[in-house]
C-alpha cells in the first residue's frame, strides 16, 4: 500500500489559528506516536520565528513538511527518535521518492472550499517536483540546503530540550560541506555567569523602578524564568493554551505553587514558588489594579499585553497573554540593554550575553539550583525532565574549576 503525504503546515498568516483538517489529523496521529502533537507545536513555533522572511519560511516549511510526513507515515516514529541513521534513510527517501509522490508542476499546499471557505489539501499537490527530466535526480546543492535547514530546526529542538542531538549537522559535516550554515549544538555552557545574571537582575530592578507600568511585568517574567525554569512555550500563549494568573495556586499546605497543565510528553507538573517570586507577582498585580494574589478561577492573563495583538486569534485584543515571540523580544531587549552597560568594564561578558536566548534563563535557573544544593530529583521534577540523565548537561565545570580540581602530576 502506497503512503500518501499531505500538507501539514499552514501559510504564515494561518499559523496562529491553524487549519482544521490538519489539527484533526495531528490529534489522531498523537494517539499512536508519542509526542506527535507536542513536536508539531514546536514546529509551528519554529515556523513562527521565521515567518517574516518569506523565502526562508517557504523553504523551512517545505522541509519540515517532508520530515514530518516521512516520520509519521513512513517510519511511524516520533521526531525525537530521528538520529543520524534515521535521517540518512530520510535523505535516501528524498533522493529516490516513490513515483506517486512526484508531480510535474509545483502546486500550492491548499485550496479554499468555495462553500465553507475552509482550507483543504490541494489534490494536485505532491511533495516532489520533476519538471523536465524523466528521472528524478537531486543536486548535491539541494541536499546541502535541505540538511542546513533541518539542522536549524534540530538546534531549535535541542534548545527546547525535545532532542539532544543534531543529526542534520552531523550529516553535513560528513559531506565535508564548507558551509557557514552548518548548525550544531554548542559545547559551551548555555547558562549566564554569576556576573551576567547579577547585572541582568540589577538592570531589571532599575527598569522596574523608573518605568513600573512597563517593567513590573518584565521583573515577574525574569523572576519566573529564573526561579521555576519553565520552557518558554509553557508560559506563553500557543494554540490551545493560554496561561492565566490562576496558574498560581495556593496549596492546602499554604505553599503557593505554579501549575503547568501540559508540556513535553503530555505531562503536567506543579512547582513550588519561592517568596521572592511571589513578591514580584504581588508588585505586578498591584500595577494591574488586582488583589495581591490570584483567585482559583481568575482569568487574567499571566503576562498582559501592553499593546493589542497585530495578528492571529488575538489581533486587536489588548487584554491578552503574551506569545512566545513577544517574550523572546522582552528578554532580548533586557540582555542587550545590560550588555551595553557591561561593555566598558567586561567586554567579553557583554559580547557573550548578546548571544544568549530566553532558554538560557532556564539553563541558568537549573544550573544555579543544582549548585545551591537542591536535590537532583527535585530539580528534575521542577524542570519537567523524565530522568536524571538529562540533568547532566547542567552539571558541568568551567576551565577554572577544572584547573583548581586537577591533581598535579609529574611530567
Amino acid at each position: 500500500m502506497s503512503v500518501e503525504f499531505m500538507p501539514l503546515f499552514p501559510h504564515a498568516d494561518q499559523l496562529d489559528v491553524g487549519v482544521s483538517y490538519i489539527n484533526q489529523r495531528v490529534m489522531q496521529i498523537d494517539k499512536t506516536i508519542p509526542d506527535a502533537a507536542y513536536s508539531y507545536e514546536l514546529a509551528i513555533e519554529y515556523l513562527a520565528e521565521n515567518r517574516f522572511n518569506a523565502n526562508n519560511f517557504k523553504s523551512i516549511r517545505s522541509e519540515l513538511n517532508l520530515l514530518f510526513n516521512w516520520a509519521w507515515w513512513v517510519k511511524k516514529c516520533a521526531i525525537s527518535h530521528i538520529d543520524r541513521v534515521q535521517l540518512r534513510k530520510f535523505v535516501d527517501f528524498c533522493n529516490q521518492p516513490p513515483a506517486h509522490l512526484i508531480t510535474h508542476a509545483s502546486y500550492p499546499f491548499f485550496i479554499e472550499n468555495k462553500e465553507s471557505q475552509a482550507l483543504e489539501p490541494n489534490p494536485k499537490w505532491q511533495p516532489f517536483v520533476l519538471r523536465d527530466a524523466t528521472l528524478y535526480v537531486r543536486k548535491t546543492s539541494t541536499l546541502k540546503a535541505q540538511l542546513s535547514l533541518l539542522s536549524g530546526f534540530f538546534l531549535f529542538l535541542s534548545d527546547m530540550e525535545y532532542c539532544h542531538k543534531n543529526p542534520a549537522a552531523v550529516l553535513l559535516r560528513r559531506l565535508n560541506v564548507n558551509n557557514t550554515h552548518v548548525i550544531d549544538s554548542p559545547e559551551e555552557d548555555k547558562a549566564l555567569s554569576e556576573l551576567q545574571w547579577t547585572s541582568v537582575w540589577q538592570r531589571i530592578n532599575q527598569l522596574a523602578e523608573t518605568q513600573p507600568e512597563k517593567h513590573q511585568r518584565t521583573k515577574l517574567l525574569f523572576a519566573l524564568l529564573y526561579s521555576l525554569y519553565p520552557r518558554v512555550s509553557e508560559i506563553a500563549a500557543r494554540p490551545g493554551y493560554t496561561p492565566m494568573m490562576s496558574s498560581f495556586i495556593r496549596h492546602r499546605s499554604g505553599q503557593w505553587i505554579f501549575k503547568i497543565p501540559r508540556s513535553k510528553g503530555g505531562k503536567s507538573r506543579m512547582i513550588p514558588c519561592p517568596e521572592a517570586l511571589l513578591t514580584c507577582l504581588v508588585s505586578y498585580r498591584r500595577y494591574l489594579g488586582l488583589a495581591d494574589l490570584p483567585e482559583p478561577d481568575e482569568q487574567t492573563p499571566l503576562f498582559v499585553r501592553h499593546k493589542a495583538g497585530t495578528h492571529g486569534r488575538e489581533a486587536g485584543i489588548l487584554h491578552a497573554q503574551l506569545g512566545i515571540e513577544a517574550i523572546r523580544t522582552i528578554v532580548r531587549t533586557v540582555f542587550d540593554s545590560t550588555a551595553d552597560l557591561l561593555a566598558i568594564t567586561h567586554p567579553h561578558e557583554a559580547l557573550e550575553l548578546r548571544e544568549f536566548s530566553v532558554h538560557s534563563l532556564r539553563h541558568t535557573g537549573i544550573t544555579t539550583s543544582i549548585a545551591a544544593g537542591t536535590p537532583l530529583q527535585v530539580v528534575m521534577k521542577n524542570a519537567g525532565h523524565a530522568d536524571l540523565s538529562t540533568l547532566s548537561v547542567y552539571i558541568s565545570t568551567d576551565i577554572q574549576q577544572q584547573a583548581a580540581a586537577t591533581v598535579p602530576r609529574a611530567l
